[in-house]
């Protein structure tokens, strides 16, 4: 370690920084390497989180983890107000230097407890919009309105940073007029482990057919419609190929899959319908083409970048949440939201391409994994708004 770093480390020894996530399961699959590092360089980590199966996991890292009531579909007030209150109790206890929250949620209830925990540099990161602001029933309307004014009074209590993940919903918070630019950042999704997903663990297809792969939860917003219509016409018109679908449906979103749908993707015998995955990086190993037709607001797809970084080739759309991971016909292809027409022409395009081609658009995803999505640039860039000091908030 050179002098510099090791300055850095003990100037941080004693500094206490607190994450904050609707789920165990998205601190360990997405931030881990986030939280690993700022331990490794001398904050004092704390964990909060709603219980899904990985409280253990993290804990045996060493990570002391508080478990929330943090349901991200929760809508029942009184279960609401006890989920606010406990988060004010913990910032109440904690008192940490700075308080890194994920996802709309924790970032409103962490903001509005700002004022128990005085000396609190607050980062917020918003991973995507959802569908608060995707819906169109009066239902969700009202909340969004509800929502927007609970969150203009935490940030302003707080004065927060915000990170997002692209330009658009950036703007539209701007727009909104709930913080000022200087207080938000755009920073590319979660990063992905370049070295976790390499493909050099690439393993090739027995039967020599292209392997395509859905994954995503089985929502329309996803486009698991689009790409079950699309792959359907392209079998009609003669083509062969490997189809997986890994993913579960959303109870609660009237878009997503019902239970005989899914039902009939186990008995397909043009698709393979997986579920939930774990294994990311032996399922990717084991795929030619990441197919993502998602017109969700989501902030930057995880399962792309992790394809990219595994040398997968991408079909996905123009959305905001998607620029900058395709290089059209170099690494992939954009395709406009809800149409199926494209999907399928543009599918048809790589099915038909020669294993040479395949292999220099495989290779290309890789170059943009790294060169623009890794972890560690993606972590470096987080970290630097840990060191400013906290913002002068009303308190």
């Amino acid at each position: 370690m050179n002098k510099a770093s090791q300055s850095t480390t003990v100037s941080r020894k004693g500094k206490t920084v607190l994450y904050i996530a609707n789920t165990d399961w998205y601190l360990f699959n997405f931030r881990k390497n986030l939280i690993k590092r700022a331990s490794q360089e001398g904050w004092n980590v704390r964990l909060a989180c709603g219980v899904s199966g990985y409280t253990t996991a993290l804990a045996a890292e060493g990570w002391p983890v508080e478990t929330l009531p943090l349901d991200s579909r929760g809508a029942n007030p009184l279960r609401e107000a006890r989920a606010l209150y406990k988060v004010i109790r913990l910032f109440r206890r904690e008192q940490p230097d700075v308080a890194h929250l994920f996802t709309l949620k924790c970032v409103l209830y962490g903001c509005l407890a700002a004022p128990f925990s005085r000396n609190t540099r607050f980062v917020g990161a918003l991973t995507g919009m959802g569908y608060l602001f995707t819906s169109n029933r009066l239902s969700v309307r009202l909340l969004k309105q509800l929502v927007i004014a609970m969150l203009r009074a935490g940030l302003k209590i707080s004065q927060a940073h915000l990170i997002f993940q692209n330009e658009f919903d950036q703007q539209e918070f701007i727009n909104q007029k709930l913080l000022p630019v200087e207080r938000t950042s755009v920073i590319r999704g979660s990063g992905v482990d370049c070295e976790k997903f390499h493909p050099n663990n690439r393993v090739a297809p027995d039967d020599g057919k292209i392997r395509l792969l859905f994954c995503g939860r089985l929502i329309s917003e996803k486009g698991i419609h689009d790409y079950l219509e699309a792959t359907a016409k392209l079998r009609e018109q003669g083509y062969t190929f490997d189809s997986k679908i890994a993913g579960q449906p959303y109870p609660g979103n009237p878009s997503s899959l019902s239970a005989e749908e899914v039902s009939a993707l186990y008995d397909s015998e043009t698709h393979t319908y997986l579920g939930h995955q774990d294994d990311m990086p032996a399922l990717l190993a084991a795929t030619d083409v990441v197919v993502l037709p998602t017109y969700y607001r989501e902030g930057t797809p995880k399962v792309l970048l992790e394809a990219a970084a595994a040398g997968c080739i991408l079909v996905t759309t123009t959305i905001p949440a998607c620029e900058g991971l395709v290089e059209r016909g170099v690494n992939g292809f954009y395709i406009e939201p809800r149409s199926c027409e494209q999907l399928a022409d543009s599918l048809r395009r790589i099915i038909e391409t020669d294993d040479a081609d395949r292999q220099k658009m495989r290779t290309a995803s890789r170059r943009i994994a790294i060169t623009k999505f890794s972890d560690h640039q993606v972590n470096e860039a987080t970290k630097e708004l840990y060191e400013a000091s906290p913002a002068t908030a009303i308190r």
